[in-house]
């Protein structure tokens, strides 16, 4: 069997910048602050260390009571910036979740900074949350770091199949960051870099060494699975 997780930000979709600015929003009614400014870039961060970062920049230290109301507001937001921004499905994901959707030896899964409750916001409001099943999704709230995630998503693989030896040669990330490159590489899986919805460029991640990097998914998924296939 083998698993490929999927980042979203960038990967799967686009939002039309509304995270940040629903995040903002939240900052605006919770601390006052007007039109904040990230100090950290958020491309491949996770939400719990944009939270942690948003409240040390502001209060010089991060309190789990403001990090907690921040992160609740910051979700009550969302959905409706969600519809007020113009944001769209990268190419050929659709087709791509749908076909390797029940394709016998390949399971689809969630490896993603945002929290669970993000996540499936952003899933949701462009219609593919029915692809990902959510026992198998590792999301932004249980590290900080990246490449805790994927200690975490290999992990929970093994708990769930334990009558499968599961190692990081069963897992494909895709992704469009260097943190996605490196995540993947903290367990030894392979990555697949997609430019197409990327800040970062092919030179940029080519320096972190991915297993491949292609300008955006194929037209034709069955080259995909040809492509994990040979792997």
């Amino acid at each position: 069997m083998k698993y490929i997780f999927w980042d979203i930000d960038g990967t799967l979709l686009v939002t039309g910048l509304a995270g940040a600015d629903a995040l903002r929003q939240a900052i605006k009614e919770q601390f006052g602050v007007e039109n904040f400014q990230f100090s950290h870039p958020l491309a491949g961060a996770t939400d719990s260390q944009i939270i942690k970062q948003i409240c040390i920049d502001i209060k010089g230290r991060c309190h789990t009571f403001d990090a907690a109301n921040l992160l609740i507001n910051y979700h009550r937001l969302l959905p409706q910036f969600l519809q007020q921004r113009q944001g769209h499905l990268m190419p050929n994901v659709e087709k791509t979740l749908k076909y390797f959707k029940g394709l016998e030896g390949f399971t689809t899964c969630l490896l993603t900074g945002n929290t669970t409750t993000g996540a499936y916001h952003k899933l949701k409001r462009y219609n593919i949350d029915r692809y990902f099943d959510s026992r198998y999704a590792v999301c932004g709230e249980l590290s900080e770091e990246r490449d805790e995630l994927a200690k975490v998503a290999l992990r929970r693989l093994q708990i769930y199949f334990p009558e499968q030896e599961i190692t990081g040669d069963n897992i494909f990330l895709i992704g469009d960051t260097p943190n996605d490159i490196k995540c993947a590489q903290a367990i030894g899986a392979r990555c697949l870099a997609v430019l197409a919805g990327s800040t970062y460029t092919r030179e940029q991640l080519a320096e972190c060494k991915p297993w491949k990097i292609l300008d955006k998914l194929p037209d034709d998924p069955k080259k995909l699975e040809q492509m994990f296939n040979k792997a």
